[in-house]
């Protein structure tokens, strides 16, 4: 997985959001997404929409899932997750500090830093594709933060001339 684009926005007329950084690293062989945050005051509850569509070249793109208004809170604990969010908040634990309950105190700088996907991790494929991922962390009703990261999944060949998942 090598990721092209990150960028975020916010809409935060309470002013909950004292600092939103979103980018890539500046890694021209394998850039990794980088986003930072701090609220001004805590977070006991929040929504979360998220997206991951792999887009084709002739005919529809293929929406690999699609969650809408999940309770954010519920989703960070519990343990009994879709077996592929599962396994992408376990590999995001290593480069970030998101918590797994709430509220999320006021003032700490909250960050996924320098994430590159483990493809080692996930189950067996064997394809190349483009990956788009939407996501919106709502408030009080406001998407907060609306975020996109791009990547691409290619097969890269390893230091023997064979084909491997990256």
């Amino acid at each position: 997985m090598v990721f092209t684009n990150c960028s975020c926005s916010s809409e935060d007329p309470d002013g909950m959001l004292s600092n939103l950084k979103c980018g890539l690293s500046k890694s021209v062989k394998r850039p990794s997404f980088n986003i930072e945050l701090k609220f001004q005051k805590p977070v006991t509850k929040f929504f979360v929409n998220m997206r991951i569509v792999l887009p084709r070249r002739l005919g529809e793109d293929f929406t690999l899932f699609n969650l809408s208004g999940i309770d954010g809170c519920s989703l960070l604990s519990n343990k009994n997750q879709i077996a592929f969010i599962q396994l992408g908040r376990k590999h995001m634990d290593q480069y970030s500090n998101i918590p797994k309950r709430c509220p999320w105190p006021k003032d700490v700088n909250y960050y996924i830093r320098g994430f590159r996907s483990d493809m080692a991790t996930m189950p067996a494929f064997n394809f190349e594709t483009g990956m788009n991922l939407w996501f919106e962390f709502v408030v009080n009703q406001h998407k907060l933060i609306r975020g996109f990261i791009q990547g691409k999944v290619q097969r890269r060949k390893n230091s023997k001339g064979v084909a491997g998942g990256d």
